[in-house]
């Protein structure tokens, strides 16, 4: 298991829970508005030591406070690619703490697996964007990737059916950002999901927000991103509103 950071305690990220949080390293995705860039690219030798070390630690922090703590939430990066995160969960269960997971959604037989053990409490699932548009949010080529933007697409949506048959609470969440999920986009989103077996299946919009580097920074094909006004993330969710009743904003 390797982590990036840790940071040991948050009261927003896991609901109704005091908790930790931990990074791990590595992800399938290259979102140009991703803030986590160094967590992304890191798949070398000498920092996946550095994450293992790291995990030791946390580990650690948590038997300390476990008492203190509810809860820990396994976020990234995308935890689902590491190799032990059964272990590492099991780890955390057995000190009596529940555990929220942020995932992206394309690895459909791990998450299954998790659920079916008992290891997830709560799950955090991204919705990058309708199939149409997936390419570019992901950071493929949309010329040349579709292939793959379609693959990922397929394994969300199984994912998520996942999701919708289990009893496990949890919640889909979209960064929204302005050049990436126009509102026909969005319309498209709302569309997909409208269906839902579940009644008002929570779908969080959150504007994109800079405070800090991002992926696409330095990059020759730099794109602008840019977010939507408060007012206009109100407008959006009115208009989704009738097809997607659970949507809301952060």
């Amino acid at each position: 298991m390797r982590l990036g950071g840790y940071t040991k305690l948050t009261l927003q990220d896991f609901p109704d829970r005091v908790a930790a949080i931990c990074f791990t390293l590595g992800c399938q995705l290259r979102c140009p508005y991703c803030h986590n860039a160094d967590l992304v690219l890191s798949d070398g030798q000498h920092r996946s030591a550095e994450g293992e070390a790291l995990t030791r630690t946390f580990l650690s922090y948590l038997r300390q406070r476990k008492t203190q703590l509810d809860g820990v939430v396994v976020s990234g990066g995308e935890p689902l690619l590491q190799q032990d995160i059964l272990r590492f969960l099991h780890e955390i269960k057995d000190m009596g703490l529940a555990v929220k997971l942020d995932t992206n959604g394309l690895l459909p037989s791990k998450l299954r697996d998790l659920i079916q053990q008992d290891l997830v409490d709560y799950v955090a699932m991204d919705y990058k964007n309708c199939r149409r548009d997936l390419a570019a949010t992901v950071g493929l080529d949309p010329s040349d990737d579709r292939g793959t933007a379609d693959s990922y697409y397929n394994n969300w949506w199984a994912s998520l059916t996942c999701l919708r048959e289990n009893k496990v609470p949890y919640e889909i969440r979209t960064t929204v950002v302005r050049e990436l999920h126009p509102p026909d986009a969005l319309r498209h989103m709302a569309a997909s999901i409208g269906e839902s077996p579940k009644h008002c299946e929570r779908w969080f919009l959150q504007p994109f927000v800079r405070n800090g580097p991002v992926m696409c920074d330095g990059l020759q094909n730099e794109t602008n991103l840019s977010a939507y006004t408060d007012e206009e993330m109100q407008t959006i969710r009115m208009e989704l509103l009738t097809q997607a009743p659970g949507i809301q904003c952060r």
